[in-house]
């Protein structure tokens, strides 16, 4: 039968392990919470994106049943430049 002592110091080394584990588990919590937050920012950055490029769109189309063929030309050259913007725009929130 082990002793007193032995069950001790077993005992306190189990707690010493959960007391690291426990530790470990947390900051991988923490670290975790951090990226969630970091993504729900970016998340929230892409909705405004998209919700001006919608209102660009919206606008664009209002336009194009105005405007004669002469300036389709232009403003085809104006919303492949808005495009590229946008395209830049995600990879830079990308981290691409």
């Amino acid at each position: 039968m082990p002793s007193f002592e032995s069950l001790y110091h077993e005992t306190e080394m189990n707690v010493r392990e959960a007391v690291y584990r426990f530790s470990e588990l947390k900051a991988k919590f923490e670290a975790v919470c951090r990226e969630n937050e970091a993504l729900r920012a970016e998340r929230s950055e892409l909705r405004e994106q998209l919700e001006k490029t919608e209102e660009k769109l919206k606008l664009v189309e209002l336009t194009n049943t105005i405007i004669d063929k002469e300036d389709k030309t232009e403003l085809k050259k104006q919303i492949n430049e808005w495009v590229r913007e946008i395209d830049s725009s995600i990879k830079l929130l990308s981290g691409q």
